[in-house]
Order: C-alpha cells, then structure tokens, then sequence
C-alpha cells in the first residue's frame, strides 16, 4: 500500500467520524448549539471528504469532484461557525440575516464547480510539468482574491469575537467552555491561513489532515467535556425566560424586579412599576396575594380574563446582618388542571378524558373504612403523566395507599425527609386543608422535580403533581452566580458564609478545623499607582495561589476589597498552622503582571476551631483581630520575614 493510498483511508476514516459525530448531534436536539455544531463538523466531513478524493484523483473531473469539496468546507464553514458560536452564547441568527450571509459562500461553491469554464477561482493550469495536480494553484481567481477569502475570514473572526466578547458576561463557571471552543479553533484556522498564504507543498492540502488530528479533541469537548451541556446563561437571561410571572419585593412590600410573564400578567413596563407599593399594582379585588405574603401559605387567584392562577411566596434570606431581606412572589398558570377538576362535579367521563390527556399528573384518592373502623386513603384514579412521573402504570398506581404514592413522589428527597412530607400530607388531609410542596423524585437518569398540589374535591382528594424540574435548574443557576464573586470565581461574602456555616453545622461533635483571614498588606499602593486592571489582575492571581496552596475540601471566598478568607475543615493546630506557613509563602512570591513584577504579601489571621471559637461568626473575628495583629507587625517593616506574615488568635 503506497503513503498515498494509506493517507487517503485516514482521511476517509476521519471524515466518516466527523459525519457521525454531526449526525448525532444533529439529531439528538437535546442542548442549546447541538444543531449547529453537529451541522459544522457535517461540513468538516465534506471538507476531509474532498481531500481524500484530491490525494486519490486520477483524472481532472475525479479531482474536481474534490476540489468542490474542498470549497464547500472554505465556504460554509465560516457561516456554520458565526451561527454556532452566536446560539452557543445566547444570540439567535435570524433566517434573513442567514439567508443574506449565505449568498457569497452559494456563489464560491458554485464557481469552484464550474472554474474550468471561468477560472475565477483560479488560473489555469491544474497540474504541474511533473503532471501532479496543483491543490493550490499557481494564481488565484479574482473571485477567490477580492470576495470568497476576505470573505470567509472576517465572518469566521466575527464568529471568534462573539465568543470572546460574551466571556465576561457569563459566569466564571461557564467560562472554560467558551476558551476551549476558541482554543479548539486555533489549529484549523491557522493552517488555512498558512494555506492560503503559500505556506507548504502545492499538491497536497494538508488542512484536512490537521482536521484529523483534531479529531480526538473535539471529540473529547463534545463527549468528555460536554461543553454543549454547559452552554452559558446569563443570570438576567435566566430570570427574564421563566415561563412563570415573578414579582420580587423588598422588606416594605415595593416591587423591585419583575419578569417578562409578571410584565404580561400586570399590562405594566418594570420601569414603571419600579419602588411602587404592591397594592398600586393589585386592588382590593385580589386580596389572595396579600394572603399569601401575611400568612405564607399558596393561595388561589382568578384573573380578570377567569384564568386561575396558584399564588406562593419565598422570602429572602441573607445572612449578612446589614443586608435586607424580602420577598418573592410566584405565580403559576393553574387554569387546565382548575377547569379538569371543576368538570368532575358534572361530568365524570369528560373528567377523565382531560386528566388523561393532561401533561401534569393526577391522582385522585378517596377514603375508605376498614374492618378496624380506621379510614384509609387510597388511589382510585391516576393518569398517563402520573404514571410517567413516578415511573410505573397507572394500574399499580390505583387502589394503594396514599403514604406509597407520596412517598414514592419524594423518593428523592432522603428517608427522613419523605416521612416527614407523608406526616405533613396525612395531617393536612384529616383537616380537609390544601397541601402544597415541591418533591424531588428519584430517576435512573436526572432527577425530576415536582410541584405536589394536594386539595379536597367533594369527598376525594386530588393530587396534582407539576414537572418543574428546569425552573429548579434556573434557581439553582441563579443561586450560584449570586453566591460567587465574578473577579476572581470564588464564593463571595453571602456564598462564603452560607457554606461555611453549613459545614460547621454538619460537623461532628469533635470535630476540628480553621479558619484564615488573609489581606494583602501592598493591594491599595498597587492598586492606586498601575491603576484598576493590575489590582483586578493581581486578585485573580492571588485567588489562584489560595486554590493551589489549600485543599479541594476547603472553603475559600472573597469578602471584598483586598481580604480573602477560607475555612479549613478537619485539620488539627499542626496541619492547620503548616497550611497557612506555605500559603504565607505562595502569597509572598512576586507577581508579574504583563511587564511589571510587583511584591504584596498577605498578613493572615489564625483562629482554630473550637479552641478558639465554635461558631463561623467568633471564628471570623478572632482571625481578623489576629491577622490585624500581624499587619500591624509587619507595618512599614521592608525585609519582613513570612513567620512575622502570619499571626495565630489567642486562645
């Protein structure tokens, strides 16, 4: 077999790959960016395609058949990737814009086809004097020159720009994905460029073989890193796309924040009713929300337009003492599911017809007397989505106790915590009273949230369960972004506390632990002379050295300005005192930031856990009274040594 012919099976396998890959992602639809993603690497594969088909050709058409091929890839894929990257980042590319950037790629594929007629692609000839056909040719077209090449590379840099611009928009957490489809993209691009500038054997395209190569890397993005699983979003984004209206109070009952569907539901612009009380944007006609915030329990609300709406309220908790709290009220279409339980007053049939079409779930119980004389709630109906909630028929979701079905709801939620939902929901339905709570049910794959809506219906009770697994995923997303600090990506004040004070609770008895309180003595000098973006740059080193010198378990975060803190979990005095010597030191060294090497150690605060403090609060100050202590040591000292940065509390 010659180096040719084995070449060539390479590439052919590579862009077999690449198909698949495109395909499979083309196909599945499940992530944001799959299509056009999947729809570029289709497009890599007929770019490789025409490489192998060049390296094979024997004949001019059989070597222009690869030729086309080669500029279907120059052509279309700058415009797959500006489509790609744009939905990756949360922009969508309107089809008139798309059909617009389109034109020219259209006219290049079609030219390259048809050259032999026009040579505005390129010159004549194809082959050389060794009759060895030219992949690049001796000129180019005018064509080629003046639109199809500065063409391709400024739609594919616009592509490369949205990436990059939309990096500090998105949470840090997010942003490794961003830098890996740009840092994926390097490779390709510069061998077109090399290509294309005359870099390199003239008879052989080697781009496709660069494709190859990379091949195992995006792979590894797609399958390992799955960057398309975490493509980012913005917390406004998050916020503003809640299907459900929002309205968020503060601690006087003012509006400040509401959804797009808030907006819809109340006829008025945030703008306007922005620092408005809540009663100028409800009258006395609704007094269901003003229930819901006095006593915190859901209620049920009829619109204006006799859409039912379930009304609840979450508050705002903060633990920082000088931050105030609020609240957050949730309203939640419940129309379908009123309209299918009102119809079972007249129509038992046509009830049920609804119910089982309906995309929530529904069980209803009745009470039955046993031979004891003790009553039991028991299912005697349950429909398709039911079923598929709690994964099993709806057979064996009929005639079994009420406990089994909610606890079977909560499967997911731990043994202690399901029983004490089945004590809340049986003591809420020997009262006659509603019952309403979200349930984590427990699946082979995620897990699914639902909204369990527990109500008296004549002489049953009917159990409405609501998938609202992606709204509990848009929380969690924006809880995350709101705990961490977005200079330097780790937890900020609110986020430190929280988790810190969190671990401490779920210590053991005899546990113990630590907890430092860094500030970098040089910051503010630094800080005022080379100007903001050092300062900035300088913390983002100085949190990367914390990660380096502490372990995986520990807790870091960001106060504000200059001060850092971290909460060392399990450590006695010895380990706890040699982790914050070599932090000492980690912090100590200079750093360079672009042209400039600058010195700021940190002076650190001790404090031990319990000797010391048992609570996250006492520990804070006897570590920031200790590292006060070690600042002050080392005030205005130029040959400081690292023991004299680091101060331990006083037992």
């Amino acid at each position: 077999m010659s180096l040719e012919t084995a070449l060539s099976i390479l590439l052919i396998f590579t862009a077999g790959c690449y198909l698949l890959l495109g395909a499979r992602l083309v196909a599945s639809k499940r992530e944001v960016g799959s299509m056009p993603i999947g729809a570029l690497f289709i497009v890599i594969s007929i770019w490789v395609s025409g490489g192998a088909v060049e390296m094979l050709s024997d004949s001019f058409t059989v070597f222009s058949i690869g030729r086309t091929g080669h500029f279907i890839g120059t052509a279309l894929a700058p415009i797959v990737a500006y489509v790609c990257f744009r939905e990756y980042t949360g922009s969508d590319t309107p089809g008139r814009t798309l059909a617009l950037m389109s034109i020219v790629p259209i006219l290049s594929v079609s030219l390259a086809a048809t050259n032999a007629y026009h040579e505005f692609m390129w010159y004549l000839p194809i082959a050389n004097d060794a009759g060895e056909f030219l992949t690049r040719p001796e000129r180019w077209g005018p064509w080629f020159l003046y639109l199809h090449l500065p063409y391709s590379y400024a739609v594919f840099g616009a592509a490369i720009i949205t990436l990059v611009t939309h990096s500090s928009a998105v949470a840090p957490a997010h942003r490794r994905g961003l830098y890996l489809l740009i840092g994926a993209c390097i490779a390709p691009l510069g061998a077109t460029l090399a290509y294309d500038v005359g870099y390199g054997p003239d008879t052989v395209s080697y781009v496709p073989f660069v494709f190859a190569a990379m091949l195992p890397v995006y792979a590894w993005l797609i399958l390992g890193e799955k960057i398309i699983e975490f493509t980012p979003l913005a917390y406004e984004t998050v916020f503003q796309n809640m299907q459900d209206p929002v309205i968020v109070l503060d601690d006087q009952r003012r509006v400040i924040g509401l959804n797009n569907g808030a907006e819809s539901m109340l006829s008025i612009a945030e703008s306007d009713a922005l620092r408005e009380p809540l009663q100028a944007l409800f009258s006395e006609d609704t007094p269901e929300v003003f229930d819901v915030l006095d006593s915190g329990k859901p209620q049920k609300m009829m619109t204006a337009t006799g859409r039912f709406l379930h009304v609840q309220v979450s508050a705002i908790n903060t633990q920082r003492s000088s931050a105030r709290g609020g609240q957050v009220l949730m309203f939640r279409d419940v129309s379908d599911v009123e309209k299918a339980q009102s119809e079972v007053r007249n129509n038992e049939k046509l009830l049920r017809t609804l119910i089982d079409h309906s995309v929530n779930g529904v069980v209803r119980f009745r009470w039955e007397d046993e031979e004891d004389g003790s009553r039991t709630l028991r299912s005697n109906f349950a429909n398709a989505a039911a079923g598929r909630f709690l994964e099993t028929n709806t057979v064996d979701l009929t005639d079994r106790p009420a406990e089994n079905v909610i606890r079977r709801a909560a499967s997911g939620m731990g043994a202690d915590k399901a029983e004490d939902i089945v004590r809340q929901f049986d003591a809420a339905m020997a009262e006659g009273e509603n019952f309403d709570i979200e349930v984590r049910q427990k699946k082979l794959g995620a897990d699914l949230w639902l909204h369990m809506i527990c109500e008296p219906v004549g002489d049953d009770i009917a159990v409405t369960f609501v998938d609202v697994t992606d709204r509990k995923a848009k929380e969690r997303q924006m809880e995350s972004m709101a705990a961490s600090d977005p200079l330097t990506g780790v937890l900020n004040r609110r986020g430190f506390e929280r988790d810190a004070a969190q671990r401490l609770r779920d210590s053991d008895d005899d546990a113990t632990g630590a907890l430092l309180f860094i500030d970098l003595n040089e910051f503010k000098q630094i800080n005022d002379r080379f100007g903001h973006e050092v300062g900035d740059r300088l913390l983002r080193i100085a949190a990367e050295r914390l990660k380096k010198n502490l372990r995986s378990c520990d807790i870091i975060g960001r106060p504000g300005g200059d001060e850092f803190v971290a909460l060392v979990p399990d450590v006695d005095s010895r380990v706890a005192d040699k982790l914050a010597r070599r932090l000492t030191e980690g912090l100590e060294a200079p750093y360079v930031i672009g042209d400039k090497t600058l010195q700021c150690a940190a002076s650190i605060g001790l404090a031990l856990y319990p000797d010391n403090a048992n609570t996250l609060t006492g520990l804070l100050r006897e570590a920031d009274q200790a590292m006060y202590r070690a600042k002050a040591r080392s005030r205005d000292v130029t040959d400081i040594k690292s023991k004299d940065l680091l101060e331990k509390a006083v037992s």
